[in-house]
C-alpha cells in the first residue's frame, strides 16, 4: 500500500447570498479532503504503519584492502561500492564521507575485517567523526595477535547529524594491521574490508 500525500483543497468562493448548490459543493470538497486524511492516518496507525514510511538510510562497502598511512596516525575508511542510498550520499571525490540530507539522530553500524601479516600483538583504534571533528568518548581499541589472525570488530553509534553534514569512520594502528578484503570462493561470497550502514532514527530534539 502506498500512502499518498494530502494537499489542502482550493475551496470555492461563496456567493453573496445563501445557495444550496454552493453548500453542497463545499461539503463535497471537504468530505473528499477529510477522507484522504482518514486514509493517511489510518494507514500510519495500523500495525504495519511503519512499512509505509521512507526514512533516510544507506549501505556501503569496500572491495579493496586498506592499509595505514603511518603508525599511530588517523585515517578515514573509504568505500567504493553502495547497495542503497536514500537521502544519505557518499561523496564522489572523498569516498570516506557520507552526507545526510535530513537532520536527525542516525544509527550507524559497521563491521571491518582486520588482519596482520606478522607475529606479535598489534592494536587498532576505530572511532566516528562528524564534519571532521572526532566524537568525544567514542573510540574503541582492538588487539590482533599473531599473523593472519583475522577478526571482525563491529558495533554501532547513535549520533545527531545536521542536514548537509557528513560522517566518517576513522581508524589508526600501531603496527601493520590492514582492513582486509578477500575474493569470493566456491562456497561463499566475497568479503568486503568494511561494511557501513546508516539509518535514520528520529528527528533532533528541540
Amino acid at each position: 500500500m502506498r500512502i499518498r500525500n494530502t494537499v489542502a483543497p482550493n475551496l470555492p468562493l461563496g456567493p453573496r447570498e445563501y445557495e444550496q448548490l454552493y453548500t453542497d459543493q463545499l461539503n463535497n470538497v471537504l468530505r473528499l479532503y477529510f477522507n484522504q486524511l482518514d486514509n493517511f492516518n489510518g494507514a500510519l496507525a495500523s500495525t504495519g504503519g511503519g512499512s509505509h514510511l521512507q526514512l533516510p538510510n544507506g549501505a556501503w562497502y569496500d572491495t579493496t584492502t586498506q592499509t595505514r598511512t603511518a603508525i599511530n596516525t588517523a585515517k578515514a575508511v573509504t568505500f567504493n561500492s553502495n547497495t542503497l542510498q536514500n537521502q544519505i550520499t557518499k561523496d564522489t571525490v572523498d569516498t570516506s564521507k557520507m552526507y545526510v540530507d535530513v537532520s536527525g539522530y542516525y544509527n550507524i553500524q559497521f563491521s571491518a575485517q582486520i588482519s596482520k601479516s606478522s607475529g606479535g600483538t598489534a592494536y587498532i583504534w576505530i572511532w566516528p567523526r562528524v564534519d571532521g571533528i572526532d566524537i568525544t568518548a567514542s573510540a574503541s581499541k582492538v588487539a590482533v595477535q599473531g599473523a593472519a589472525a583475522e577478526s571482525v570488530p563491529a558495533w554501532n553509534f547513535v549520533l545527531p547529524i545536521n542536514a548537509g553534514s557528513y560522517f566518517q569512520l576513522m581508524w589508526a594502528t600501531d603496527d601493520n594491521i590492514t582492513l582486509l578484503a578477500e575474493p569470493a570462493t566456491a562456497f561463499c561470497p566475497s568479503i568486503p574490508s568494511v561494511i557501513l550502514t546508516m539509518t535514520f532514527v528520529s528527528a533532533l530534539y528541540t
